[in-house]
């Protein structure tokens, strides 16, 4: 019937006379110790489509344990085991041994079932006809595999049908090989090998089948699951409830299958009246069947679970005698106790169903005879089909005695909650020492950790030691787009060895207390999952000195995971978490950062701290700096910020600037071996590795790399301290000098350049992409939450404009025309001058980076940033020619470039003027010497930079013109200004001119050139009026516009009214200036006499001002405005007036008209009114003051002629006269005779603030003395002189003589007056 067969072709052949290889078993020195190992044996067993049973005892105890480590980098040390993941409490790894019949069943989607045997690291595949067997321990990725062959009759019909069961039996005394015991669930037979290899050999040489059996089954009736209870035999578990007792050997130790069905009163001395009294209920339901304690030799406990919540304890033996000790139902202290735990719960009994038990430890009790057992209960409560399951582990102590069981804990699974798969029953895993308990579903693994030696959570919880005791819960699950499923498995026991050499520390554990013992596997379990093969589980828990971690996985670890082993293709496990658990943002947020951090400085624990190549241990590092980000690209663990994600994008691109450096280094060195340290390497020695600083392999500069990376943009900025000491250039010949600044400057623009590409290559990647996000030369248009560019920190920027100086320094000092010849020298010129080319994009890069972040700072409300983003951008703006211009001679493409990149308009406007002024200066000279192949050659060039210059007027558009306009007027190239470019003078030019005043007077020139004369004569009178100070040029600017303004009209077909009208503006500008000429020529003869323009002004005051010496506020007033009349400037209405009202000389300045021109000047400035009425007033009451009244009103002894004769010799009779001759006074004029009562001083500071706004206290004052002494004067005159009364006669005789039709006619030009 069972028939074994060799290893098939392609799963490793067997051959009998080789030698089978020594397997790491320690032998046992005797049987009794034999059988004492096989006690201590585990073995498990989970089936697709049926329940299955693990057993295991658990020992108890503290142990000083380490385990081997290994890296994240693929196959562990002890070759071909990939791991999968990995966290400070649990490592999931592949085993390489997998049988080519396994990968068959999985294309073919063959059902099949698996357990192992950590005892003996042998797995056991079984399917409905076949059976194989083999050590999943090898490092051999094609095993060999041991193949049985199943009775043809026992395979069920249907392809769901029960499947064989089967288990790997303790290797005997005299192999090292387990046996196999199978059991075909249907017909009840048993085939029992004692060693699976042996088992091969002989049948290959006879027809001997091992040793068979049978169970004897009722009707209907079929074996459901087998449990390993050694040294007391094996526990079948029956459809039907019954349990069935197996035993392997015979009295004598002999292979012999005894199978004895087991009754509820037990036998013999073992049962008698104690099982008959305890005899329980049926157990047709019946889910697990698990080893307990060992009693004695060849005695072993076992404890049976039913899905209802059944406990029974049984005794059983090697001989077959068995007792049942107790039979609880315990389903409804389960559901009390999880009413009690997850408060709103209301349970119902049919709803909660045992998934599987495990025994964790025992108790002698106080009789000695029995014992208290403590069982973990792992349950599934299920509301409804198809809805999240509830999932509990209850902590039982079963008491002795086998009445009572008292409930110690109670735990929720909260991390999975996947519905309850129908016919996949979870399976629960203790391994020892018992301090994580694993459960396994079709397609995930739960760990959670247990309480520790019996105490319950309350003690636990007052415990004063250091760390408290609590549970860790974590999910391993695979990705929902790979097809695998869980078929089997089983535990792995800590194994420890002790040792006299030193200990070896865990990769994550803490340092062993005794270095004596040393572990060399972890506990865990093994699975065997279909698609996917062997898969270790080990937890980390066996550390007797510290106690499980009491806080729930952090989202750190998880981060992690994703991180260092999501990036692996081939890595089936799910790392984007579950809907279950979810953590705040802010803790995802920080919890990236701090792993980005460890990542960029080699901190992680999960990075190798060497590797062969520096090179590649960064290039490491940035895969996992981009796995990071992809991870949280996800959305899997919320909505990371921006900001984040900005601080990670810095952390990557120095990762990638450091490993551009560090190129640049390899290449210098392979370039040539023997150069020895240089710029790089004196840098990170002498300036940033500090005194005392652990440095890795006596190589400070690979330490640097691979703990300070974060720092790199210190690097850069103390990259030329060396070279740039002074004491350095005495040290060092020019060459030698100009080599090292050229391995400095390709540091500096490895490591900016690789950032900034960086930056503008994985924006997407990091969020930062769009219209606000980071542009084409890796500038964030939107920074202004985040941290400043590290690329462009204020040490930076300083230190790259000193940098280039010193560049451009060096080479003009190595570039000598005379020393060409030298090759090196060349080399090196030509190193630096294209390394120029970077650092003048760099800086333009850098500032504008620095400028546009402060500036949104700034905006912000952060005025110290705000004030500092101006003072970048005017350096930026005033230095950026002087960064692009030195490029011209050598790299005139590279020049044009960066200016247009940068939009240096300025720059490109004088790079184009000096290419068009030495063409055409080269261009004359090829011309006069007849070279007409040059001639041609520079006139292709002229052409070529003319159309660079319409590309640019036609691309960068008004920005571009106005450059070109203002270097063109600063330059005197006004012609070309005004003619040049003719396609966009009317698009650019006219508003250039016209929007800045100070070009009025090109403006004008422009205007006419496009036929615009009545604008142009607006910009003329504008100009004279309002910028124009000399005189002359002022009346010949009016004139022109004059012209120009009524030849516009007339163009434009005006009338002879609007002509005249608008002639009238500017003769009133032009009577106004022949005003002021009047008064020049009448005071221009102490000019000539003067030495100079002081002596004239002195003079002028001793002989016009003599009555202002004790007023020092008008006088000042005097001298100002006489400086100016007497260098031809145009006056202010207020100068001219007072020049006019205070000048005093026989016979008046003008002939005594002095104050009619003063009121005609006034007449013709439209002044404001206030100003006006002020200057009115001021002249009226000056008027009044020029004459003596109190002399000319005593009339006694003077005849009517005489006085009549007195009063028109006054100034006011004549200012009178004149302003009635020539129409000031006329009713439609603003103009009209003011008494003396009303031109008096309003003595208010407002009247003297409008007039002299930028006048001190002290200046005031004195003026408003001088003026409130004019009023006391003409208050005098009113008084005495009966001023008022003269002033009313004065007025009508004047009118009077106007009426009698007598006209008095003052020309401007001179000061002939003609009476009629």
């Amino acid at each position: 019937m069972f028939s074994p067969q060799p290893p098939p072709a392609g799963e490793g052949h067997f051959n009998p006379n080789r030698r089978r290889p020594r397997q790491n078993i320690v032998h046992p020195a005797s049987r009794t110790a034999q059988r004492h190992e096989r006690s201590e044996s585990n073995v498990s067993h989970v089936r697709e489509g049926s329940t299955a049973s693990a057993g295991g005892s658990v020992a108890s105890g503290e142990m000083a344990i380490t385990r081997r480590a290994s890296t994240i980098t693929g196959k562990d040390m002890d070759g071909g085991v990939v791991d999968w993941t990995r966290n400070e409490t649990y490592r999931v790894s592949k085993l390489p041994a997998l049988p080519p019949i396994f990968k068959t069943c999985t294309v073919k989607n063959t059902k099949i079932t698996a357990t192992t045997n950590s005892a003996n690291g042998y797995a056991l595949l079984l399917s409905h006809n076949s059976a194989y067997v083999w050590n999943y321990t090898t490092p051999h990725t094609l095993p060999n595999t041991y193949s049985f062959p199943l009775p043809i009759e026992d395979v069920p019909k249907h392809v769901d049908g029960p499947f064989p069961l089967g288990a790997l039996v303790s290797p005997s005394a005299n192999s090292s090989e387990p046996g196999l015991v199978v059991v075909m669930p249907m017909t009840g037979q048993v085939a029992y090998w004692d060693s699976v290899g042996s088992a091969v050999a002989e049948g290959l040489f006879s027809r001997k089948r091992g040793v068979e059996g049978k169970v004897p089954l009722m009707s209907s009736e079929s074996a459901i699951s087998i449990c390993a209870a050694e040294p007391a035999g094996f526990m079948i578990a029956l459809s039907s409830g019954r349990l069935a007792h197996l035993s392997l050997r015979d009295s004598h130790g002999r292979p012999g299958i005894t199978v004895t069905i087991m009754r509820e009163h037990g036998t013999g001395i073992m049962g008698g009246l104690l099982g008959a009294l305890r005899a329980g209920s049926a157990r047709r339901d019946v889910m697990a069947v698990r080893a307990g304690r060992i009693i004695r030799m060849g005695e072993r406990e076992v404890v049976v679970a039913t899905t209802r919540g059944t406990i029974a304890r049984w005794h059983i033996s090697r001989s077959g005698a068995y007792a049942n000790v107790s039979d609880l139902d315990l389903r409804e202290q389960i559901l009390a106790a999880l009413e009690q735990s997850e408060r709103g719960l209301n349970t119902r009994r049919e709803q909660y169903m045992v998934m599987d038990i495990a025994v964790m430890d025992h108790h002698v009790s106080s009789s000695a005879e029995d014992h208290d057992v403590r069982i973990l209960v792992f349950g599934a409560y299920r509301s409804g089909f198809g809805e999240d399951t509830l999932y509990s582990l209850v902590y039982f102590n079963l008491l002795a005695g086998g009445h009572t069981a008292a409930v110690e804990n109670v735990h929720i699974i909260r991390s999975y909650t996947d519905p309850l798969e129908i016919g996949q029953p979870p399976r629960l895993y203790l391994p020892n020492p018992g301090k994580t308990a694993f459960l396994v579903f079709p397609r995930a693994v739960v760990v959670v950790s247990t309480l520790q030696g019996g105490m319950l959570l309350d003690d636990a919880m007052e415990d004063n030691d250091e760390e408290q005791p609590g549970v860790f819960e974590d999910v391993i699950d695979f990705r929902g787009d790979v097809d695998i499923n869980i078929i089997g498995g089983g535990m792995e026991d800590v194994e420890i060895s002790s040792t006299s050499q030193q200990e070896v520390s865990s990769s994550f554990g803490p340092i062993e207390a005794n270095p004596q013992v040393r572990k060399h596997k972890n506990p865990g379990i093994i699975v065997v999952a279909k698609g996917a093969g062997v898969i270790r589980i080990e937890a980390f828990d066996v550390d007797g000195r510290r106690r499980v971690a009491a806080a729930p996985v952090t989202v750190k670890s998880k981060l992690e995971q994703a991180v260092f082993y999501g990036i692996k293709q081939d890595n089936p496990l799910n790392f984007r978490g579950r809907k279950e658990t979810k953590y705040p943002i802010e803790d995802v947020e920080a919890a990236a950062l701090q792993i980005s951090k460890e990542i960029l400085g080699s901190r992680s624990p999960y990075l190798p701290t060497l590797l062969p190549a520096l090179d590649a241990h960064l290039a490491l590092r940035e895969n996992h700096l981009r796995a990071l980000v992809a991870h949280l690209r996800t959305g899997d663990v919320g909505r990371v910020s921006q900001e984040v994600f900005w601080e990670l994008l810095s952390d990557a691109e120095k990762c990638t600037a450091a490993r551009a450096v560090w190129d640049t280094r390899n290449t210098r060195m392979r370039e040539n071996p023997d150069a020895g340290e240089g710029v790089l390497e004196n840098t990170i020695i002498n300036h940033l590795t500090s005194e005392g600083a652990d440095i890795a392999d006596n190589d400070p500069v690979r330490t640097w790399f691979q703990r300070e990376v974060e720092h790199i943009g210190e690097l850069v900025h103390c990259i030329k301290k060396g070279i740039n000491a002074p004491q350095s250039k005495g040290k060092l010949d020019p060459i030698t000098f100009a080599d090292a600044d050229a391995e400095a400057n390709a540091v500096i623009i490895a490591a900016m350049m690789a950032a900034w590409d960086f930056r503008v290559n994985s924006a997407e990647l990091y969020n930062l992409a769009g219209q606000s996000g980071i542009d084409q030369n890796g500038l964030c248009k939107n920074s202004l939450n985040f941290p400043a560019p590290w690329t462009s920190s204020p040490a930076i920027l300083g230190s790259l404009d000193e940098f280039y100086d010193f560049s451009t320094n060096v080479l003009t000092t190595i570039g000598n025309p005379k020393s060409t010849e030298d090759p090196r020298r060349l080399e090196i010129v030509e190193k630096i001058s294209e390394q120029l080319v970077h650092l003048a994009e760099i800086l333009c890069r850098a500032f504008v980076e620095r400028a546009d972040w402060c500036d949104q700072k700034g905006a912000a409300g952060e005025q110290n940033l705000l004030q500092e983003g101006t003072t970048v951008r005017e350096r930026y703006i005033k230095s950026r020619g002087n960064w692009i211009k030195p490029l011209v001679t050598n790299h005139l493409d590279k020049a044009y470039e960066i200016a247009e990149k940068w939009q240096d308009y300025r720059t490109l406007v004088e790079i184009c003027s000096v290419q068009v002024m030495d063409t055409e200066v080269k261009l004359a000279q090829a011309t006069a010497g007849k070279d007409s192949e040059a001639t041609e050659d520079l006139k292709e060039t002229m052409a070529e930079t003319s159309q660079r210059l319409e590309r640019y007027f036609e691309g960068f558009g008004e920005h571009f013109a106005v450059q070109m306009y203002e270097y063109l007027v600063e330059n005197g190239q006004l012609q070309k200004l005004i003619n040049g470019f003719e396609q966009w003078r009317q698009i650019y030019l006219t508003p250039f001119l016209r929007d800045d005043a100070k070009y009025a007077k090109l403006s004008w020139i422009h205007e006419v050139s496009l036929n615009n004369y009545q604008f142009a004569g607006e910009v003329l009178l504008k100009v004279a009026t309002d910028s124009e100070e000399d005189l002359r040029r002022q009346q010949i600017e009016l004139s022109i516009g004059k012209l120009a303004k009524l030849a516009g009209v007339q163009r434009d077909g005006g009338s002879a009214d609007s002509l005249a009208a608008q002639a009238i503006v500017y003769d009133v500008k032009i009577d106004f200036i022949k005003i002021q000429q009047k008064l020049y020529e009448a005071v221009v003869h102490i000019k000539r006499d003067a030495l100079d323009i002081d002596a004239a002004v002195h003079l002028a005051t001793d002989e016009y001002g003599h009555k202002l010496r004790r007023k020092p506020g008008l006088r000042e007033i005097f001298r100002k405005a006489f400086k100016e009349l007497i260098q031809n400037k145009a006056l202010k209405t207020e100068e001219l007036v007072d020049l006019l009202t205070l000048m005093e000389t026989e016979g008046g300045i003008l002939g005594g008209d002095e104050f009619y021109w003063a009121l005609r000047a006034v007449a013709l400035a439209g002044l404001p009114q206030a100003r006006r009425d002020t200057v009115e007033r001021t002249i009226w009451r000056r008027c009044f003051l020029r004459d003596d009244w109190t002399s000319l009103t005593a009339t006694r002894n003077k005849t009517d002629d005489q006085v009549q004769e007195l009063t028109r010799e006054t100034c006011l009779y004549r200012t009178l006269r004149l302003c009635f001759a020539h129409g000031l006074f006329t009713d439609e004029s603003p103009f009209q005779p003011m008494a003396p009562a009303d031109c008096a001083f309003s003595a208010d500071l407002k009247e003297l603030l409008a007039r002299f706004p930028t006048a001190d206290e002290h200046t005031l004052n004195d003026i408003g003395h001088a003026l409130i002494g004019e009023n006391t004067k003409l208050e005098a005159q009113l008084k005495r002189g009966n001023l008022a009364n003269w002033f009313q006669g004065i007025l009508m005789d004047a009118r009077e003589e106007k009426l009698a039709g007598v006209d008095v006619h003052v020309s401007i030009e001179g000061d002939t007056v003609m009476e009629e």
